[in-house]
C-alpha cells in the first residue's frame, strides 16, 4: 500500500482519539519533519519560523607575515625584471548548477521570445541622481595587470585613498588628485607565488579604520587550496599588512573554493564561497566562514566557525550600524526564482548562529548575453546572482542583480526589510530603451541615499561599453533609480579571443566615502582596445 499524507493523517487521528491531543502533537511534528526529509527539502517548522543551521566545522586563518611596503616593492621589482611570474589566465565561470543546465538556461535567455511576465518599466516621479564629483581616474589595465580575464574590477574608498584590486594587481590612488601612489602584483602584495591569485575583493572597515583585502589561489594539490586575507595595520593602504591564509579544501577531497565575497559586521569578517567537487564540475553548495575581526586586526592566527551546504551564490553584508544580526542573501535562478533566500547570522552568548528564511519577490530570469556594435561577439552578464556585498542598516538591506527584462539584460535593485522579510521598494534602470545593462553594484549610506554603477552598451545606437553611474535620495519617489550618466564610453568593442561570448566583470564596486557619506566612489571595467580591458574610477555625490 502506498503511504500518502491523507493515510498518515487518518492514522494519526485514530491515535489521537485513543491517546489524547498531546500525543497527537508529538506525532504530527515527527510526520512533518519526515515529509520534508523524504522530499529532500530543508525543514521549516509549520509556524513559519526560520530553520536553524548549525556550523559543521571551522576555518583557520594562519598569520603568515607582517608584510611591509618595502618587501612588496622589492618582490615586485624582481617580478618586473624577470617578466610576469604567471602567464595570462582566463578564469572559468562556474555556475551554481551543472553545466548542461546552465547552457540550456543561457540558450533560453538568448532566445527571442515574448517579453517576460514581469515586463517591468521604471516608475516615474521625482528623483535626484548623484552628480560627478571627480577626479576621473584612469585605473589599471589588462596589460599592466598581467592579461587576466575577466578583470574582476573591485575596490573601496578610505579617508585619503581609493584602493583598486583586480586580477591580478593591487593599486592605490590619492583621493585628492587621483595620482596612483602604489602599484604591485597580488603575488608581491601577499608574498605568495606558489599558485596564481584571483577573485580579489577589497573592503574598508570605517568603524575600525582597517583595510581588508582578499584573494584566493588555484589549488596547490588535491588536498590544499588557499584563501588569503590581508588586514592593514593602520588606515594607510600603502603601509604594512597582516597577511593570513586558510586552507579551504577542508576535507582534503579535491573540492574547489570559488567566487569568494567579503562582508563585515560589528564582530566578524564574513567570507563566503561557492564549492565545487568532482574536478570542479559538481556544485556542492556555498560555505560561510565567520571570523573574529578583533583577532585578525590584532595580528593573531584565528579560527572561526564554518557553515556549509548553503545556497549560493551567497552575498554577505557590509553592516553600517551596530546591529546584533547580519543578513546574507541568495538569488538563485536555478532554484526557486520567485524568492530570495535570507540567512540571518546572530551571536547569542558570543557564538555565531545561523537561520534560514525566504523573501518573496517577482519572478526573475537569466539575463541574455550582451550585444556590442560592430561585432557578433557578445559579453557575459553572468547568471542573475548577487555579485557583491549588500549594504545593511537598521531593517534595510540593499542589493542588486542583472536579470532579463523585456529580452534585455537589466539591473534589478531591492531594498529588503530583513525583519519583516518583505520588499520595501525595488526597481530597475537602463541607459536607454535599447541598451543592454549589467555588471551592477549598489551601496547606501545611513540616510538611505543610494549609489549604483554598472556597464552598458547599445548596439542599436552604436555605443560601446560604458561605465555608468546613478542613484537616488531617500526622499525620492519610491522605486526610482534613473538611467544616470556615463563616466566613460569605450571607443571600440571587446573581442580578445574571438570567442562567441567574452567574459566581462565578474563584478564592479561602489563604496561610501567615510569622509563624506553623501559621496561614493565607483570602479568598473572599460575597453582600451579590442583585446585589452581597462578600468575607470571616480567619485560621485549629492
Amino acid at each position: 500500500m502506498s503511504v500518502s499524507g491523507d493515510n498518515v493523517f487518518y492514522f494519526l487521528r485514530l491515535i489521537m482519539l485513543k491517546n489524547g491531543e498531546r500525543c497527537m502533537r508529538k506525532l504530527y511534528t515527527v510526520f512533518i519533519v519526515a515529509q520534508f526529509v523524504l522530499a529532500g527539502m530543508a525543514f521549516i517548522p509549520p509556524s513559519g519560523e526560520a530553520a536553524k543551521i548549525k556550523p559543521t566545522g571551522t576555518i583557520k586563518f594562519v598569520l603568515m607575515s607582517v608584510r611591509t611596503p618595502e618587501a612588496m616593492e622589492a618582490d615586485n621589482a624582481v617580478l618586473q625584471a624577470n617578466g610576469k611570474m604567471f602567464e595570462s589566465t582566463i578564469v572559468p565561470f562556474r555556475p551554481t548548477t551543472n553545466m548542461d543546465d546552465y547552457k540550456a538556461a543561457k540558450s533560453a535567455a538568448n532566445a527571442c521570445i515574448t517579453a517576460d511576465k514581469q515586463g517591468e518599466t521604471s516608475t516615474k516621479g521625482t528623483y535626484a541622481p548623484p552628480s560627478y564629483v571627480g577626479p576621473d581616474i584612469e585605473g589599471v589595465n589588462g596589460t599592466e595587470a598581467g592579461g587576466w580575464r575577466p578583470p574582476d574590477t573591485h575596490g573601496a574608498v578610505g579617508p585619503d585613498h581609493f584602493v583598486e584590486i583586480t586580477n591580478s594587481h593591487y593599486d592605490v590612488y590619492r583621493k585628492s588628485d587621483g595620482v596612483r601612489v602604489k602599484s604591485v602584483s597580488l603575488e608581491s602584495f601577499f608574498g605568495y607565488a606558489t599558485q596564481p591569485l584571483f577573485d580579489p575583493r577589497c573592503v574598508y572597515d570605517s568603524a575600525e579604520g582597517r583595510w581588508i583585502v582578499a584573494a584566493e589561489a588555484f589549488e596547490e594539490s588535491a588536498t590544499v587550496q588557499r584563501q588569503f586575507l590581508a588586514v592593514s595595520k593602520t588606515t594607510d593602504p600603502t603601509g604594512a599588512f597582516y597577511i593570513y591564509n586558510a586552507d579551504v579544501n577542508f576535507k582534503d577531497n579535491d573540492n574547489f573554493w570559488d567566487y569568494p565575497q567579503i562582508g563585515v559586521d560589528t564582530k566578524s569578517i564574513l567570507i563566503t564561497a561557492n564549492i565545487f567537487g568532482n574536478h570542479e564540475t559538481t556544485w556542492e553548495g556555498a560555505d560561510l566562514g565567520v571570523v573574529s575581526k578583533s583577532s585578525l586586526y590584532s595580528g593573531k592566527t584565528t579560527t572561526g566557525k564554518l557553515f556549509t551546504k548553503l545556497e549560493g551564490t551567497l552575498a554577505p553584508p557590509i553592516v553600517l550600524d551596530k546591529s546584533s544580526k547580519s543578513c546574507l542573501v541568495v538569488a538563485d535562478v536555478f532554484g526557486n526564482n520567485s524568492r530570495i533566500t535570507l540567512y540571518t547570522l546572530t551571536y547569542p552568548k558570543g557564538a555565531p548562529k545561523l537561520t534560514k528564511s525566504f523573501i518573496t519577490v517577482p519572478a526573475f530570469n537569466m539575463p541574455p548575453d550582451v550585444s556590442q556594435p560592430g561585432t557578433t561577439a557578445k559579453l557575459d552578464p553572468l547568471d542573475a546572482r548577487f555579485v557583491n556585498a549588500s549594504t545593511q542598516n537598521g531593517n534595510s538591506l540593499w542589493q542588486i542583480h542583472t536579470i532579463k527584462i523585456n529580452n534585455k539584460p537589466t539591473p534589478k535593485w531591492y531594498e529588503f526589510n530583513i525583519t519583516k522579510k518583505t520588499i520595501i521598494q525595488s526597481g530597475n534602470f537602463s541607459a536607454s530603451d535599447t541598451s543592454d545593462d549589467w555588471n551592477a553594484s549598489i551601496a547606501a549610506n545611513k540616510d538611505g541615499d543610494v549609489f549604483v554603477t554598472w556597464s552598458s552598451t547599445d548596439a542599436t545606437e552604436g555605443t560601446n561599453a560604458q561605465v555608468r553611474y546613478s542613484g537616488r535620495r531617500s526622499t525620492d519617489t519610491s522605486g526610482i533609480i534613473d538611467g544616470g550618466a556615463a563616466l566613460f564610453t569605450s571607443s571600440t568593442y571587446y573581442d580578445p579571443s574571438s570567442d562567441s561570448v567574452e567574459r566581462w566583470g565578474d563584478y564592479s564596486a561602489v563604496t561610501i566615502d567615510p569622509s563624506n557619506t553623501s559621496r561614493a566612489w565607483i570602479v568598473n571595467e572599460k575597453i582600451n582596445s579590442t583585446s585589452v580591458w581597462g578600468s575607470r574610477i571616480t567619485c560621485i555625490g549629492y
